[in-house]
């Protein structure tokens, strides 16, 4: 049988009667043939699944899309950006979005850790586009977040969220009858208070997250959280200005006003777009440089024939924030 592997349970059983005589049915040489693979061949050792929960509250966000909102009068999918708690299992950020970015991503952050006064010790994201990047890479680390990505092909890293997810579907999207953008976000900020105040949950023995959301005691400074956008800045390098008083960006002229002839400019990535300054001291902005960077070589083509920066005054700008 060893030598014969290749063949059938009832080909492997009539070669055993034709030849040495042995009477023995097709499903006793299946089994034999079976125990023979088996061994020459070992099964590799189950997945071990690690189940962890952290002791204090904003110790571990986790961070995902929901994105089986199939929007009814439009056709498209709207995603629904969450941050949750590992210990308190509560929704510390939730929004309803068409189409996130890694801005959005940082935004949400933000947002979070101005509501609860705290900077979370680490942050769990799968390996979506808008959650990889230099930006987000460099504002978790000048504020001491350790960024963790999800395990390849390992869902329960993220599991409590996916779990979450599928909570939100049965209790609050199967709620509408259609679902349409704007009566959907309406009604999250309702749905979130419900679910962190008053909905028990099985892992804190039917106690609502709030109860071990009070038990923080650490709070950061104001001083810190009134310039968290300021973490967020990535430096690129610098560049020479060109003849027609432009710098290269993504394949296309960026024209900058009063822009000299191999003057120095100094690029940087920001939230709200990519900021250039020169050797003057004069700061000029590209606004929406992540939308346009995610655009698909393939789809170059799209992009705008030319950018054109804007003379940029911190002042003058009000400062981006997402409300919950």
């Amino acid at each position: 049988m060893e030598a014969k592997l290749h063949l059938g349970p009832d080909r492997l059983a009539w070669d055993l009667q034709n030849q040495y005589g042995l009477q023995i049915s097709s499903s006793t040489t299946k089994r034999v043939k079976r125990a023979i693979l088996v061994s020459m061949y070992p099964r590799p050792a189950p997945a071990v699944w690690r189940f962890y929960e952290r002791h204090h509250p904003h110790s571990l966000w986790h961070g995902d899309f929901f994105e089986k909102v199939t929007l009814t009068d439009e056709n498209r999918t709207a995603y629904q950006l969450t941050l949750l708690d590992d210990y308190s299992r509560a929704y510390v950020y939730c929004d309803l979005l068409c189409e996130p970015t890694l801005n959005d991503t940082i935004r949400a952050m933000i947002t979070a850790m101005r509501q609860y006064q705290t900077i979370p010790k680490g942050i769990v994201f799968d390996n979506g586009p808008q959650f990889k990047g230099a930006l987000l890479s460099t504002f978790c680390a000048n504020l001491g977040i350790r960024l963790i990505h999800t395990s390849v092909r390992h869902p329960q890293t993220n599991g409590k969220l996916e779990r979450a997810f599928r909570d939100d579907r049965r209790e609050y999207y199967e709620q509408f009858e259609q679902w349409i953008f704007e009566d959907l976000r309406a009604g999250l900020p309702a749905y979130i208070r419900y679910r962190n105040e008053v909905r028990g949950h099985y892992a804190l023995g039917g106690k609502p997250a709030r109860t071990r959301l009070q038990e923080q005691h650490w709070f950061a400074l104001p001083s810190v959280l009134d310039r968290l956008e300021r973490f967020a800045r990535h430096p690129l390098g610098s560049t020479a200005g060109e003849l027609n008083s432009c710098i290269r960006v993504l394949g296309r002229n960026g024209y900058m006003p009063n822009l000299r002839y191999r003057q120095q400019v100094f690029l940087t990535e920001t939230l709200e777009g990519l900021e250039a300054q020169s050797e003057e001291r004069r700061v000029y902005l590209l606004r929406n440089y992540r939308k346009f960077r995610q655009v698909p070589s393939w789809h170059r083509d799209e992009l705008p024939f030319c950018f054109h920066f804007e003379e940029y005054s911190e002042g003058r700008c009000p400062r981006i924030a997402v409300a919950l």
